[in-house]
């Protein structure tokens, strides 16, 4: 069993108010973002000086503060980042959550003992990933919310640096870091901060002949709660306990905190059982805060089908009270018998079919037609006044309780209910100074000496009572006294103002102490980037460049003919090499494409690891040129196989998006990546160059947007092997369709989006401007159709005049059924 004593509860914090509510509802550490830099861009967030105050406020409290930037950040902005980081070191923040790999490069360079933890953005869900990052020094990483609580309890036994996971609140669809939707339909990056949460909207499943096979809600999720197995999670070795809600109410956060902060203390004291004492009344208030028709137990237990998914409505649906038996247009009432309390100033939402319900905050209740504050379970009560399309049968919910929400700004209303318990000595003896020591459970020890000489007592003389009442007067401040040890000489006498005097001093250096302790010395300067972007277009050693033009196929198939398009490189999935006998295949593709690589997909948990470890070696001496990975942890099988002259590159899913991100893959042998499909043209054309180390862009293709444990078809069907069918797609609002491949490999989906990429304009000029590699992505296209796409790039490659005339139908073609130039020429916000 791992030690427990150590396990932190951390709460989110999107507000002052939010933070408040966190510290004192026994938080043991806080993540909060900055103005820029945060994956929660829309929360409210705090400037400079409230990240000052508020890291102060916390260090008196033994909280720590995690600054979260937890986002791609461009070149021209690392200078920025890094400034405001090193304002945020300044004050005393406890650790940095980053999703840039290059980011973090400098981060470790220039902030060398500031603790480096990996965001969940990163997408790290086995040992070999969490041991690239203890290579580049991180000192945490947030586990990816897919694993189970076996695969974390692996993991936190491997490796040593923390572990931390998510147990409660909003869950993604996506593995989080690898969902690219929000981007592509509305140029609000995820990775970015920027997230318009388009899993939160209604979609249809169709099969390819348009018949419906679900219309619902089918990518939103309930939220995580594991208050039930919490001494399970706390057993599988973790540091921190993550609660989600930047983006929610400081209400919830005290709800939430206050909660697990009751039975994680169980558990630390040993209380193993601590789920067969769970109040329900605890339960309910967490419900009622804010639930997505009640809570999951989520993928540490494995759940990945319907019970994981809020079908109905995707927003807080709070607590069932009952159904419309009656509703007064006249009077804007209903009328309804209770399966629960209502009161006034309570909110309520009628489910009446629509996507807006009615809804409103209660301002009057009749019962038994005299008015009243509340009532209660079981009685037959009149509500008032609510508009909307509202009928009999329709159910009400009780969405906020002002009873509970009355409780919870209790403790963020700045009455210091969280106290610091301390210690303290005073020794008054004659003829000397009187001296107070304190002492908190850090073993911070202050000493204060009196400006005053005890004297022999004339009437009155002290009393070791009279001490002990003064010196417990601490309020105001945090700190409360447990215990003070008092060394009195009998009939001597010092004046009261002398000994409040002591306290005070004594308090207010601790309080200076430890508010100041981890405040760090300006960097100040940032001139010198270990790997800056550079003005690359005047390099005479580009135009020798050649464009290698690569072919990445999403489908697998056992016919050496479909991978043979005309293209300099071929990407084939790894999963086709099951069958032993398909690894013959690549010397025959290699007699008609100069490289072939193997692509080893962003997830492998499951069978696809046990695919990479049994046919990497087997693919190696095959003759296969390199590996293409979406995930850093791959690179580890990779190395075992130790084989020189095989290339690595880094797939779409490490979102490389800066120099310094480029310059942390070399650092770890890559031989080249491709670009993140969020980067713009002028971003692309000054990234980082160095000799040696390609770099590929995509141009055509269905791009991935989201890679998900989550099968929607089996969450309506039940799991029948459809999954190994093709043509299902997700229908937006809208009319547009995303296609949906669902991977029999390891039931595993990627959603496509439903316009084809297609970027034509400067072929030519890529490789003046630092490319080395573009490519095609294949996903549903036949043979020929590849083979003059294929054509068309190569003709606009070698800038030949006829290149658009001579493919004019073949792009007029891919334009009529939808396409995207992608963020090529806009970019993302």
């Amino acid at each position: 069993m791992h030690i427990k004593s150590k396990v932190e509860l951390l709460a989110p914090c999107g507000s002052r108010e939010s933070f408040l509510a966190a510290v004192e509802n026994g938080a043991d550490a806080v993540y909060l973002g900055g103005k820029d830099f945060s994956a929660r861009q829309f929360a409210e967030n705090f400037d400079n000086d409230l990240l000052r105050q508020s890291i102060e406020y916390a260090h008196i409290r033994d909280v720590n503060v995690y600054l979260t930037m937890n986002t791609l950040i461009s070149d021209k902005e690392l200078k920025r980042a890094l400034n405001f980081l090193d304002e945020a070191c300044y004050s005393g923040i406890d650790g940095v959550i980053v999703q840039d790999l290059g980011f973090a490069r400098e981060v470790r360079r220039f902030f060398p003992q500031l603790s480096l933890h990996a965001s969940t953005q990163m997408t790290v869900y086995n040992v070999e990933g969490v041991r690239i990052l203890e290579e580049l020094g991180f000192n945490r990483v947030v586990l990816a919310r897919e694993l189970s609580l076996e695969e974390t309890d692996n993991i936190s036994r491997n490796t040593s640096i923390e572990t931390e996971v998510f147990v409660h609140g909003a869950l993604c669809i996506s593995y989080s870091g690898q969902c690219l939707m929000s981007s592509i339909i509305g140029g609000r990056s995820g990775n970015r901060g920027r997230c318009a949460q388009p899993c939160r909207l209604n979609y249809q499943l169709i099969d390819k002949n348009d018949k419906v096979l679900g219309n619902s809600y089918l990518l939103s999720p309930k939220d995580l709660c594991t208050l039930n197995f919490l001494n399970e999670v706390v057993n599988s070795g973790v540091k921190s306990l993550k609660i989600e809600g930047r983006m929610k109410s400081p209400e919830y956060v005290a709800v939430t905190v206050r909660i697990y902060r009751k039975y994680l203390n169980k558990i630390l004291k040993g209380e193993e059982n601590h789920q067969d004492c769970i109040d329900e009344d605890d339960l309910k208030d967490l419900a009622q805060i804010f639930n997505r028709g009640g809570f999951t137990e989520g993928h540490l237990k494995r759940r990945t089908g319907k019970s994981l998914m809020s079908f109905e409505k995707p927003k807080n649906w709070g607590i069932y009270i009952g159904d419309v038996i009656s509703y007064n247009r006249h009077s804007n009432t209903i009328t309804l018998n209770l399966k629960d309390n209502i009161s006034i100033g309570d909110g309520i939402e009628i489910w009446n079919g629509e996507d807006e319900s009615p809804g409103t905050i209660v301002t009057s209740i009749k019962n038994r037609k005299r008015d009243v504050k509340s009532s209660y379970t079981g009685e037959l009560v009149s509500i008032g006044s609510i508009r909307g399309n509202i009928s009999k049968g329709d159910k009400v919910f009780r969405t906020s309780s002002s009873r509970l929400n009355k409780e919870a700004q209790e403790t963020f209303s700045g009455k210091d209910i969280r106290k610091v318990y301390i210690e303290g000595e005073i020794n008054i003896l004659h003829g000397q100074p009187a001296i107070f020591t304190v002492k908190d459970n850090l073993g911070n020890e202050h000493k204060v000496v009196g400006s005053q000489i005890v004297q022999k007592a004339i009437n009155r003389p002290l009393t070791k009572e009279r001490i002990e009442e003064q010196l417990k007067k601490t309020g105001g401040t945090a700190f409360e006294f447990k215990k003070i040890e008092i060394n009195l000489e009998e009939g001597v006498s010092l004046p009261i103002s002398e000994i409040n005097n002591l306290r005070r001093e004594a308090i207010k250096k601790l309080e200076h102490y430890k508010k100041n302790k981890y405040k760090r010395v300006l960097v100040k300067e940032f001139d010198n980037l270990s790997c800056e972007g550079e003005d690359i277009g005047d390099k005479e050693i580009l135009k020798e460049r050649e464009l290698v033009i690569a072919a990445y196929f999403y489908r697998a198939d056992e016919k050496e003919e479909y991978y043979c398009v005309g293209t300099d490189r071929v990407y084939l999935p790894i999963k086709i090499f099951q069958d032993e006998k398909n690894i013959k295949m690549i010397s025959n593709i290699k007699k008609r494409v100069k490289e072939v690589f193997v692509s080893i997909p962003p997830i492998t948990r499951g069978n696809y690891q046990g695919i990479v470890n049994s046919k990497l070696k087997a693919l190696v001496n095959a003759g296969v040129d390199g590996f293409i990975i979406g995930n850093t942890g791959a690179l580890k099988d990779i190395q075992k196989v130790n084989k020189e002259n095989i290339k690595v590159m880094g797939d779409y899913s490490l979102n490389i998006f800066n120099g310094s991100s480029i310059c942390a893959l070399k650092d770890l042998g890559f031989s080249g990546t491709v670009l993140s499909y969020e980067m713009n043209l002028n971003q692309i054309k000054n990234i980082k160059d160095i000799p040696g180390f390609q770099k590929e862009i995509v141009v055509y293709g269905k791009i991935p947007l989201m890679t998900s444990q989550y099968c929607p078809l089996s969450a309506l069907e039940g799991c029948k092997g459809r999954c190994r069918e093709e043509g299902f797609y997700l229908k937006d609002r809208k009319g547009m369709k995303f296609p949906v491949i669902m991977d029999d490999t390891d039931c595993r989906t990627t959603i496509f989006n439903g316009q084809v990429l297609l970027f034509t304009e400067n072929i030519d000029k890529m490789s003046l401007w630092g490319i080395d590699v573009l490519r095609l992505i294949f996903t549903d296209e036949e043979p020929l159709k590849m083979r003059n796409i294929v054509s068309m790039y190569r003709d606009m490659v070698q800038n030949k005049t006829d290149a658009f005339s001579k493919h004019q139908s073949l792009i007029e073609g891919i334009k009529k059924k939808g396409f995207t130039k992608g963020h090529f020429l806009r970019g993302v916000l």
